[in-house]
């Protein structure tokens, strides 16, 4: 459900409701406050669809309603005191405990994956979350020392080398072991989790055209291109280091997988591309997590003016990494 002040339970709530609607497979369940999706359902979105409760510890299958939009409520608190669009702490650790309720789940095997719904990081950290962001909270959950932030679209899949730090710290927080360590993983989601084979992987420069061979910086030259190359040895279909501002204006289409250096190179061409139908997906992990590309969107919570199709498309590709990882099974 994510932050209960931000649009996570309404674009939730309209998700569910288009896949009891469909022809589907898929059979969503939200985590989150029973009274909270109750009062989004009836009262932003007004719409007259019927809820189904499940308990925690019920056996899932058996009290699932196919017309339902079904909920397993962890809240601890009431939510009428909500605020849209406002910074509320005191939900903060029933947000962190509806994502490690979807954790414990999915390592049960009662969920073959989950999408989380947008939080606030600024809410998580003052409400007392012992993480600020989903990834990091994942990585602790699942024990996972080896996990990376992946974006997902039909028209881009790129994947992050650091993730949320600031520009200046992202040079030495790129080694040789750290950037291998997230091709490997790339390239083994992009088989075992999307079904490419063999994948074409391109992997961009840090600096201003790729450093210019040491004349505007030397990350390319002794960390970049020598990773590159022991790919290249082993087998594998890695090319680079591109410059990112010639690449993405239409280099990008050749390839399966594009690695990125920080946040910004990957999600200004992702989100201009995909903004809508962006998928975030962390890779890595023993369990199935995607999510929206966006954020909370404060500015239209309780409006009934948020577009679902990014959470839509999560949930169904959490569905299309499950059934790829279980044909391997």
């Amino acid at each position: 459900m994510g932050d209960p002040a931000g649009i996570g339970p309404e674009i939730a709530v309209k998700s569910a409701e288009y896949f009891i609607k469909i022809n589907t497979p898929i059979k969503p369940v939200i985590f989150g406050s029973f009274e909270h999706i109750d009062y989004v359902l009836k009262s932003i979105i007004k719409k007259d669809v019927p809820i189904n409760l499940i308990s925690r510890d019920s056996f899932l299958e058996y009290f699932y309603k196919n017309t339902h939009i079904n909920v397993i409520d962890l809240s601890s608190k009431s939510y009428q005191s909500v605020k849209y669009g406002e910074i509320n702490p005191k939900y903060a650790k029933d947000a962190e405990s509806f994502i490690s309720a979807a954790v414990d789940f999915s390592l049960d095997g009662r969920i073959s994956g989950f999408a989380t719904a947008p939080i606030n990081k600024e809410m998580m950290i003052k409400g007392g979350a012992k993480f600020g962001g989903h990834t990091e909270l994942l990585g602790h959950l699942t024990s996972s020392k080896d996990f990376a932030m992946l974006f997902y679209s039909k028209k881009l899949i790129t994947v992050l080398a650091t993730i949320h730090i600031p520009l200046f710290m992202v040079s030495k927080s790129i080694t040789r072991g750290s950037l291998k360590n997230i091709i490997k993983i790339s390239i083994d989601s992009i088989i075992n989790d999307f079904g490419i084979k063999n994948p074409k992987v391109a992997v961009l420069g840090l600096n201003p055209h790729a450093g210019e061979n040491g004349k505007i910086g030397v990350e390319e030259k002794e960390i970049i291109s020598p990773v590159i190359m022991e790919f290249k040895n082993n087998g594998f279909f890695v090319e680079g280091p591109f410059p990112s501002d010639s690449f993405f204006a239409k280099i990008y289409k050749d390839y399966d997988l594009i690695v990125s250096m920080y946040h910004d190179q990957a999600l200004i061409p992702f989100k201009l591309l995909s903004f809508d139908k962006g998928v975030n997906v962390t890779i890595g992990l023993k369990i199935v997590r995607t999510s929206p590309v966006h954020g909370t969107a404060y500015d239209i919570a309780g409006k009934n003016i948020a577009d679902y199709s990014s959470m839509k498309e999560s949930i169904k590709l959490a569905y299309e990494i499950s059934k790829n990882r279980n044909r391997l099974k």
